[in-house]
């Protein structure tokens, strides 16, 4: 009797002990299926119809966000568009609302007042403030959408999640970190790490279809004074006979989207990267598909990259441009199957999958000052 009950408790404590390792080694990435207090879309796309146009066409980004709690918060967000240029709002959402608006129109829910995105392409970064938007806070009841669609003159659009990252060891309603800077460790006191790399399959690029992928570097100054953030997009990849090939890269600088096939483009010497026939199938010996990891390196193939004379960098203002270096940043992505060239762009749209976890990313932003009232009001 005693040893079955020794037996008992031995297996009872190694059952035990079980689901405390599994508690203690929950993940602590950012991913497209949970929900979190910050949220990031990585593929905004707007076009305004005008007939004028030599290829008139009309595409728009609906964003829907989530608040699955019975309290209400506040919720800070920032457009980026393709050429760094930011533009800030803040709303209110009530318990167990959701709210969606229109990226051309800015018009949605009433009540979340949002200038339209400028565009025509970017991102939208999103998480949850105090009322005076002075602190970001732990909200983990927050999720979110966004459908691109094109409506005109081709056909087509997909629906993405957002990148969710929870608050981690703080509770609900309290500040996470110092004002203005979120900071991506996946430890308590900071939000969840961003990946350490991507990966994702392919088909591969031909005459009708091809992959066009989209990445944010998760270290981010979205402050006035910004610095950029201009690191290298590393590729390796494999074809169907697990053939690995090097060398394809895409020097970014804030935010990327492309077809993978044309990643050095525009063509040397004043390239932004190499190796686009990677992706193909005469680049991968025929293979139908195959699969990249990317990473975000610091390297000086990418110096002066964006100083280059008729790049189309140089309308950006000088203050803006690679002023901080080359570093290794984390990456978030999003992958789109289209086919460019038919009357019909039919489209998909998946997230890229991540692996492993890199605590150095961040979100710096500048939070509103406080409000002070006249001595005996």
């Amino acid at each position: 009797m005693t040893r079955k009950l020794a037996v008992f408790s031995l297996a009872f404590l190694l059952i035990v002990g079980g689901l405390i390792s599994v508690a203690s080694a929950a993940q602590n990435v950012a991913n497209t299926n949970q929900k979190g207090s910050l949220l990031i879309f990585p593929r905004i796309d707007v076009m305004a119809y005008n007939p004028n146009d030599p290829v008139p066409g009309f595409r728009d980004t609906i964003i829907t966000i989530g608040n699955d709690y019975y309290k209400e918060v506040w919720v800070k967000c920032y457009w980026v568009d393709q050429d760094q240029q930011i533009e800030d709002f803040m709303f209110a959402m009530t318990p167990n609302q959701v709210v969606w608006f229109s990226a051309q129109a800015g018009e949605g829910s009433p009540g979340a007042t949002v200038p339209p995105f400028t565009g025509p392409e970017g991102e939208l970064k999103c998480w949850a403030v105090d009322a005076s938007g002075q602190q970001q806070i732990s909200f983990n009841h927050l999720y979110g959408t966004a459908n691109v669609y094109y409506a005109f003159p081709v056909l087509g659009g997909f629906e993405t999640n957002a990148w969710v990252f929870t608050a981690r060891g703080v509770a609900l309603g309290d500040p996470v970190g110092a004002p203005g800077e979120l900071d991506l460790t996946g430890l308590a006191g900071g939000y969840d790490a961003c990946p350490q790399y991507l990966l994702a399959n392919f088909p591969t690029a031909n005459a009708d279809q091809t992959e066009r992928l989209t990445l944010v570097p998760c270290k981010q100054d979205l402050r006035q004074d910004r610095t950029p953030t201009c690191t290298k997009a590393k590729f390796d990849v494999w074809n169907e006979n697990e053939t690995k090939f090097t060398g394809s890269y895409r020097c970014i600088k804030c935010w990327y989207e492309g077809y993978l096939s044309e990643i050095n483009l525009p063509g040397p010497p004043n390239g932004y990267g190499f190796g686009g026939v990677n992706f193909t199938m005469a680049g991968l010996g025929g293979s139908t598909y195959g699969r990249y990891r990317v990473q975000g390196v610091a390297s000086t193939v990418c110096n002066k990259k964006f100083l280059t004379a008729g790049n189309p960098d140089l309308k950006i203002p000088p203050s803006d441009r690679c002023t901080g270096g080359q570093v290794a940043s984390p990456l978030l992505g999003l992958q789109t199957l289209e086919n460019p060239r038919g009357a019909f762009i039919l489209m998909t749209g998946n997230a890229t999958f991540g692996a492993g976890a890199d605590g150095s990313g961040f979100v710096k932003w500048d939070p509103n000052f406080d409000v002070p009232q006249v001595p005996g009001q």
